[in-house]
């Protein structure tokens, strides 16, 4: 080897060699490793080793923060630290496959003097904007901090080739390991005990707290004492029943909403905390529920970061698992039944026929193993002569590599992260529409025979996943930008498509198979606390028709919009919770309403009318809002946890009367608060006479 320079090739050689070894004899890891750090130090090319990392940390430094915690200084943790930095990006399935596993070594070794750095490098336009990931941020409860390498500084200047990929560095500044890939980076913490056993008396622990390191998840769960209040964020997909109701999966707050189609809420199902406990609705736990469909009265869920599909029955207001066992699986052919069947990320479902024997089978958008399942709820003939077990659940299209290959053998044809699956009809042919996300296309699979052809977008090379954009058109002449969601509207034979980095809605006509961008006019007259134009979208995920209805769960702007397909009309869909979340069903919270009492010449200004925020006695914030229209009656601000102390609610309000205009502020004081609501009133009698 060359000693007079150092570079990730040689990084890559040294992770190699070792992991080689350990394959060959994986009782022997620990001797391993200690031998490969003390040979490490004893390089006379040390200090060419130590400038390769400096040189990493410089590039580290000039990159944008996104996320980091209170006190945190970027520059402080190249000292005395491990550093683990995560190269991922939040489209990346790998990379979410991989997050649990640093959100783990983030909460049990950073106070023993380990630093996970998320350096989130981006594949999309739409990834590199700081705004977006913060939102990917918020969803995942990412505890560890992040840095926005936009332009991919860091990932060139290290020559990464795959996401994600972790490189760990010593307190000394020496590069220990380089790990690419999920199969290797899932590895990633086995590694850490040894390497603090080497450092350990030069590993600078975290001041607040001893060098004791939590291996349990009960030491995790232990530190949790008050439950989330009720609060629905990140909605992801949504399904109507068979009698009108909507059921929504919120993958943010880990719960779904089971509601009348007017927002009447039925139920709420989960407690809010991520976990897989089966039981009563109130004690149920997901973790990121994704895709919604019914069958038999029942409401099938793709629990994507359990890697299992739930089963909601109404009637006896329980959940319980079907598939999977709550671990990440690898096996890409299947059979086994139930929960005995390991799967990988399940995104999207849908309930179709068998093209031979008609019965009824539940197809699985399998993201994390780029295929397509199907569950046989009985026994079942199926293409090339397969019969479906009973009760079991295999694959049945895509090889499981990742890539955009068509083939009429649905087995030998290539998916990439498929995530939204719909029923539709194409040249009066039955087919199944694909949401194939990271090729950015829309695929579709013949039910007859399985055939595997594009729609539109993607690229005629099956090996080009980076053939995305925002184009109008027919083929692969059309341009997405990762698609997630898709629903067919069989009486005007259009299909609609939530091209979700580009912000938009998208339908393709059947008749002349187009595809064209799909815009709606904003009727909604309820908007409250600085709501957007009801048109305009931010990450829309999963769609459901009925009638001639669609609705869209718009997942960053944590609304639920409903659009009347034969007008083009948008609203904003809002749910009553008065009854359901009562005494028993609180969990935590009560609610928050404002009233404003003007002059009757005056009104509040339209548009940005002004500002609010509840802060506790002590002058910190618990919420805040903006306000953009003036409500006669009460409006709902926000949901607040109970155990928070309100002192006050401080406002600043734009006055108008005829087009003199003027800016007041304030403060309000609760005039009623019971253990389920909080109320306050803004009474103005006479603006003061300065005007903007």
């Amino acid at each position: 080897m060359d000693t007079t320079s150092f570079n990730t090739d040689s990084f890559r050689d040294l992770t190699f060699d070792l992991l080689s070894g350990i394959a060959n004899d994986p009782t022997k890891l620990d001797e391993f490793i200690d031998a490969y750090l003390i040979k490490l130090h004893e390089r006379n090319d040390s200090d060419h080793l130590r400038k390769y990392t400096r040189d990493i940390y410089e590039k580290i430094l000039t990159l944008q923060t996104v996320h980091t915690n209170p006190g945190f200084q970027l520059k402080d943790t190249f000292h005395e630290k491990i550093v683990v930095a995560y190269f991922w990006t939040f489209s990346n399935i790998h990379s979410s496959h991989m997050m649990p596993k640093l959100i783990g070594i983030d909460k049990r070794y950073s106070n023993a003097g380990v630093t996970v750095i998320g350096i989130h490098s981006p594949k999309y336009e739409h990834e590199k904007h700081k705004a977006n990931i913060r939102h990917a941020i918020e969803e995942q409860s990412l505890p560890f901090n992040v840095i926005n390498d936009n332009g991919l500084q860091v990932w060139k200047h290290v020559g990464c080739q795959i996401w994600p990929t972790v490189l760990i560095f010593g307190p000394d500044a020496l590069p220990l390991f380089i790990f690419e890939g999920e199969n290797h980076v899932q590895h990633t913490e086995i590694f850490l005990q040894p390497i603090l056993n080497h450092y350990k008396s030069s590993v600078r622990a975290s001041p607040s707290s001893s060098s004791i390191i939590k291996t349990s998840s009960e030491d995790i769960v232990a530190n949790i004492t008050t439950p989330k209040p009720a609060k629905f964020t990140y909605p992801s997909h949504l399904c109507v029943t068979a009698n009108g109701q909507l059921c929504i999966s919120f993958a943010g707050s880990n719960q779904l909403i089971f509601c009348e189609i007017d927002g009447k809420v039925i139920e709420l199902v989960g407690n809010g905390h991520p976990g897989m406990a089966d039981g009563e609705i109130q004690q149920v736990e997901f973790d990121s529920p994704h895709g919604l469909v019914e069958y038999n009265s029942c409401i099938y869920i793709a629990d994507t970061n359990n890697h299992a599909i739930r089963v909601f029955d109404p009637n006896s207001r329980r959940v319980l698992t079907l598939i999977g066992t709550g671990r990440l699986g690898s096996d890409k052919i299947g059979g086994l039944k139930r929960s005995q069947q390991p799967i990988a990320s399940p995104w999207d479902l849908c309930i179709t026929e068998s093209p031979f024997d008609h019965k009824t089978v539940l197809l699985i958008s399998m993201a994390g193993q780029h295929q397509i399942w199907a569950y046989a709820f009985e026994e079942t003939q199926w293409w090339n002569n397969v019969i479906l077990q009973k009760n079991a659940c295999l694959a049945i299209i895509g090889s499981g590599e990742e890539g955009n290959r068509n083939d009429s053998e649905p087995m030998s044809a290539t998916l990439a992260a498929p995530r939204g699956i719909c029923n539709g009809i194409m040249n009066g042919q039955p087919v199944l529409f694909i949401a194939d996300s990271n090729s950015s296309s829309i695929r579709v699979v013949t039910l007859q025979n399985g055939n595997v052809t594009n729609l539109i977008g993607g690229d005629t090379d099956p090996k080009n996943l980076s053939a995305f954009g925002d184009l109008d058109g027919s083929g692969f002449n059309a341009k997405l930008q990762h698609p997630l969601g898709v629903a067919f509207h069989y009486s005007s034979s259009q299909l609609y498509i939530t091209d979700t980095f580009n912000n938009k809605l998208k339908r393709v006509d059947m008749k002349t198979l187009a595809c064209s961008s799909y815009f709606v006019t904003d009727i909604d007259t309820k908007k409250q606390r600085g709501e957007l134009n009801s048109s305009k979208f931010n990450e829309p995920q999963g769609l459901t028709i009925f009638d001639h209805f669609m609705f869209i769960a718009d997942k960053n702007n944590s609304h639920i919009k409903r659009i009347d397909l034969d007008h083009g009309t948008v609203i904003r869909c809002r749910f009553d919770l008065s009854e359901t979340l009562n005494e028993e069903r609180s969990f935590g919270s009560k609610q928050a309403y404002l009233a404003i009492l003007l002059p009757d010449t005056f009104q509040l200004r339209d548009g940005n009318t002004g500002t609010w925020t509840i802060e506790d006695q002590d002058g910190f914030k618990i919420c805040d809002g903006e306000l953009t229209r003036y409500m006669s009656d009460q409006m709902l601000l926000d949901y607040i946890p109970r155990d928070k102390q309100v002192a006050h609610l401080k406002y600043e309000l734009v006055i108008c009367e005829d087009d003199k205009c003027t800016m007041m502020n304030g403060e309000a004081q609760p005039v009623n608060e019971t253990d389920s609501i909080i109320e306050f009133v803004i009474k103005i009698d006479q603006p003061e006479s300065n005007t903007n």
